[in-house]
């Protein structure tokens, strides 16, 4: 939870309102602290995959910190076509994919909660339970959580070894589903082996875990520009930062 949820859980209109100000002008300031591993992470020839872009606002803060590799995002919500429009037509070298990411290629329910008119994209996810649950762990008070209401659209969602991507970095932030995300990447983890960054999930921490030790990959936390080995915490918000073990070029600049 950045600094703007943290002011505005309390009401609402603050809350939209801030996240508009945010995605357009603010995260220049409050971008995930995660975004800086990338002053380490050099390649002039692939590229960055951010999966789960939502409005396209983690795009923009990866360019905060890499100006020349191509970022290619993928978002199942149609909705927010208009607005990766736009982040495209702003940003150079930029492109994005209307679906999204999963082990298997198949079109299922994305549920987004509502509030009247004004989705909270954000916390939408394949996973009903997951919305239910991250809207009741304190996004918001119980009188405002009254007043949700959760729809759902269908969307498109494939692996991303279909796409044959090489990236050497990938972002993946899908609410829940991540380890299902690894699961369809990795012929493209075995062959690129990119830097991930992956919000980490109490639900699944076990499963992408799981994943990343078979691929020989470690896990790290990132804070105050110092990579750590990470330790599991319960209801601990962070972005964990997963290096292949052959990366050692990287790991050299930490240790």
């Amino acid at each position: 939870m950045n600094l703007i949820e943290k002011i505005s859980r309390k009401n609402i209109y603050i809350y939209i309102f801030s996240k508009y100000v945010y995605q357009t002008y603010l995260y220049r300031i409050f971008f995930e602290e995660e975004f800086r591993i990338l002053k380490y992470i050099k390649n002039k020839e692939k590229i960055i995959l951010d999966v789960g872009s939502n409005s396209g606002v983690s795009a923009k803060s990866i360019r905060l910190f890499n100006k020349k590799n191509k970022i290619v995002s993928l978002e199942p919500n149609k909705n927010l076509n208009s607005k990766l429009s736009d982040t495209k037509k702003k940003m150079h070298l930029f492109s994005y994919f209307l679906f999204g990411a999963l082990n298997k290629k198949k079109k299922i329910p994305l549920f987004i909660p509502f509030f009247k008119k004004y989705s909270l994209d954000a916390q939408s996810s394949i996973k009903l339970d997951y919305v239910l649950d991250s809207l009741k762990r304190g996004i918001f008070e119980k009188n405002i959580l009254k007043k949700i209401s959760v729809k759902k659209i269908v969307c498109e969602f494939k692996p991303i070894d279909e796409i044959k991507l090489n990236p050497f970095f990938v972002k993946i932030d899908t609410e829940g589903s991540e380890h299902l995300v690894l699961m369809g990447m990795s012929k493209t983890i075995k062959k690129a082996k990119p830097t991930l960054m992956i919000e980490k999930n109490d639900i699944n921490y076990f499963l992408v875990k799981k994943f990343l030790i078979k691929n020989n990959y470690s896990i790290y936390s990132f804070k105050n520009e110092k990579l750590k080995i990470y330790k599991f915490k319960k209801k601990e918000h962070l972005n964990m930062i997963c290096i292949h073990n052959s990366q050692k070029k990287i790991l050299k600049t930490f240790f």
